[in-house]
């Protein structure tokens, strides 16, 4: 009896398996990058400790930030480890358990497949094995296809090393990570800035990207449909909408908006389209490749990336944000509310009370997370605007925010701030990070019992508004 008592107080909830395997994963990440074998510096240095702790978790949480360039400092080796990091995080720890344990012949418990469940946030336990193989057979083709289409872009300016930039760039656009390896001496953070006018490579990781941020139960959806729109679930067409709306909308905002701005002055219309769309997708996919310098967007600019950050990619997918859905969902509540009545419905259905609630928690889950953090990191670093040393910046308190957005979103457009934030300030977006990729509800929910009521309590109106 004694026994069970104990079990039941140190079970683990599949949440923290979640989070304790993100943490494993990312300690040996960070150990091999820290070996002097995974840099260039060719002295038998190890990298410092906070580095690659930022590295690694960056690496596992598809986000893409840097205090190095990564194509210059890592050696063969450690772009390797990145890479494989990139991948981990892209398909999250319990997707990349699961596929081990089908290899291996594994059982897979009930409990295991809760775990999946809540990792994968699905609503039902019913087929989650079976989408993990669809999830491992999708990645691989479309991640190939991605390769195979980038390579002639990337060999054609860059020779054989073409190749690996193929490679890499497509599981990084897909997994929603942002990493590359294109740097060069003379533009060592450029990420895709020395192709801004080419629309082959632009158009190829926006179709990765977005493909990733629609999520695999809706490219399973979609698939199992044969594309019939009148089949799809409620849920794979709000996603399409939703994200497309946003990717649309973000285009031609930011094509009124940075028209004339430093970011693309020089451009020519075609390639300020393209721009705009690209920078749309990356935002709103979390994606977080650039092909424009972010501190040249205009203050417009960069408040409407925020935005479209925050927002996100779609659930169970390769990126992060509040969530598509969720943002769907409370706009319904919003119209629902306005119009009186009682319920959330969509298209002859309803949604519960529980999603509604689910919705609003990660929000102010969310808020709460990017408000405190940039105070805090105002706080560490108060001279940091002044540090980055753009004009188009300058004192403007709105770098803390957007640091501290695109880490809690794993998008990884930034500034250009890290290789200049303090230890503190570069732990703290680590953290903000995990708890982005994780999801806020989800880590809310390892230290909150979750509670059900038998009990139903009689009405109290209070006034809002």
């Amino acid at each position: 009896m004694k026994n069970t008592k104990l079990k039941k107080r140190f079970r683990m909830s599949p949440m923290l398996v979640v989070l304790l395997g993100f943490l494993a994963v990312m300690s040996v990440g960070a150990f091999l990058l820290a070996l002097p074998i995974s840099n260039t510096l060719g002295t038998g240095e190890w990298l410092p400790f906070t580095h690659v702790i930022y590295w690694a978790t960056n690496g596992v949480c598809g986000t893409g930030l840097t205090v190095k360039p990564t194509a210059l400092i890592f050696s063969p080796f450690g772009q390797a480890v990145m890479f494989i990091l990139i991948q981990f995080g892209g398909l999250g720890f319990m997707t990349f358990a699961t596929m081990i344990f089908i290899l291996i012949r594994k059982r897979i418990t009930v409990k295991d497949r809760i775990a999946i469940q809540e990792a994968l946030g699905l609503d039902e336990m019913k087929g989650v094995v079976r989408l993990v193989k669809n999830i491992a057979i999708m990645t691989g083709i479309i991640e190939l296809a991605g390769a195979i289409l980038l390579a002639p872009f990337f060999c054609v300016r860059n020779g054989p090393i073409g190749i690996w930039q193929a490679v890499f760039n497509s599981v990084s656009a897909f997994c929603n990570a942002g990493f590359d390896v294109n740097g060069t001496p003379s533009n060592p953070y450029g990420s895709l800035t020395d192709y801004h006018s080419n629309a082959g490579i632009l158009i190829i990781i926006s179709v990765l990207a977005i493909l990733g941020a629609f999520g695999f139960p809706v490219i399973n959806d979609a698939l199992k449909c044969r594309f019939r729109w009148k089949k799809y679930r409620l849920h794979t067409k709000m996603v399409i909408i939703v994200q497309l709306s946003l990717m649309v909308v973000g285009t031609f905002f930011f094509l009124a908006s940075e028209f004339n701005s430093l970011a693309m002055k020089d451009m020519n219309g075609g390639e300020k389209l393209l721009n705009s769309m690209f920078q749309s997708v990356m935002a709103s996919s979390t994606a977080g490749f650039s092909s424009v310098n972010q501190t040249d967007l205009s203050s417009t600019g960069r408040i409407m990336t925020c935005v479209l950050m925050f927002i996100g990619a779609s659930p169970c997918s390769t990126g992060g944000g509040i969530k598509t859905s969720t943002l769907a969902v409370l706009i319904l509540m919003g119209i629902c509310g306005l119009r009186g009545k009682d319920e959330i419905t969509v298209a002859g259905r309803t949604i519960s009370i529980k999603t509604g609630l689910r919705s609003v928690t990660v929000l102010f889950l969310a808020t709460a997370l990017v408000i405190f953090s940039a105070m805090i990191m105002s706080a560490t670093d108060p001279n940091i605007t002044q540090t980055i040393g753009s004009a188009n910046i300058n004192n403007d308190v709105g770098v803390y925010f957007f640091e501290c957005i695109t880490a809690f979103t794993t998008t990884g457009l930034s500034n250009g701030a890290a290789p200049y934030l303090s230890s503190g300030a570069l732990y703290l977006q680590a953290v903000i990070m995990l708890i982005g990729r994780i999801g806020p509800m989800s880590v809310g929910m390892i230290f909150v019992r979750s509670e059900k009521n038998s009990i139903t309590y009689p009405n109290a109106n209070i006034m809002i508004g």
